[in-house]
């Protein structure tokens, strides 16, 4: 065989040779395995969740596969970074577990998004990775941002305070009582509300009804001033007191000049608190209120 021939033919060979090496080399990596067959994730609030400031996070396996959540990580464009858990959480199946986290700062000139969630698992299978988006049945996310930012809006103009004690007259059903609400404005700056309302409570009401009617305008620069509300009890119901999770929470109705508006939640600190269900329990006739 001319040398010429048998140099073609083993450089051919060779070149077949490689094709399989170039292909392997070209082949994506092995993908990472899918996210289990019925696993899902939801985030709500109870009332005990709001007042600590927290969000629940609830995952649901729907499949017939435990599962180990490693972490996860939450994320939606109106809250800030650090809702997120590196703890594992077993998940055994047909089973679902709830998670409490503390809610980050809002985001308030962010567009509302879809919450995405993060997870690192493992099943039988072996680990998996991937990303989930979570069912917000009640609006949770947008009733978070919507009060911290409207919170942020209202403090641009002034403080809310709250008074330390109860005032009253008279003693037993006799008895009356104001809860003496200070607003301070801040002292510069060109901005205003407007505060509609204080609603009732299931705890409180107004005294000569449900809710303290108000419709006061506060601009920034004001001098401060005092909203004087007459209280009474909401029932006269000794279970009233030990149930209760929002009672001494006043709901402010309020209006900003950037166009935010809704309720604002001003709570009583303990010592009120603990006065008002004093008050509740001495104006209802009752032996031992609870406190």
């Amino acid at each position: 065989m001319p040398l010429a021939h048998r140099s073609r033919s083993l450089a051919l060979v060779g070149a077949l040779a490689t094709v399989p090496l170039l292909l392997a080399g070209c082949a994506s990596p092995a993908a990472a395995p899918a996210m289990p067959d019925g696993l899902a994730v939801s985030i709500k609030q109870g009332r005990l969740d709001v007042v600590a400031g927290q969000l629940v996070v609830r995952f649901e396996n729907a499949g017939p596969t435990p599962v180990t959540i490693e972490s996860f990580v939450v994320e939606t464009p109106t809250f800030a970074p650090g809702l997120e858990r590196s703890e594992a959480i077993e998940l055994g199946a047909d089973d679902a577990v709830d998670i409490r986290l503390d809610l980050p700062a809002s985001v308030c000139d962010a567009e509302p998004g879809p919450v995405e969630v993060d997870l690192r698992l493992r099943t039988a299978d072996g680990a998996h990775e991937g990303r989930l988006t979570a069912d917000d049945p009640f609006d949770t996310v947008a009733r978070v941002n919507g009060a911290d930012c409207l919170g942020e809006s209202v403090a641009a103009v002034a403080a809310l305070v709250m008074p330390e004690h109860l005032r009253s007259t008279g003693v037993g059903p006799d008895r009356r009582a104001y809860i003496d609400v200070r607003v301070e404005p801040v002292a510069t700056g060109d901005r205003s509300m407007r505060i509609e309302r204080i609603y009732g409570t299931t705890l409180l009401n107004a005294e000569d009804g449900i809710d303290w009617t108000l419709g006061l305008d506060v601009a920034t620069g004001d001098a401060p001033f005092t909203i004087s509300l007459p209280v009474r009890p909401a029932r006269c119901d000794a279970h009233a007191i030990a149930d209760d999770k929002r009672g001494t929470i006043l709901p402010f109705e309020l209006a900003t000049d950037d166009g935010r508006a809704g309720r604002l939640d001003v709570p009583a600190a303990d010592g009120l608190k603990a006065e008002l269900y004093a008050y509740y329990g001495e104006r209802c006739g009752l032996d031992a209120p609870a406190g």
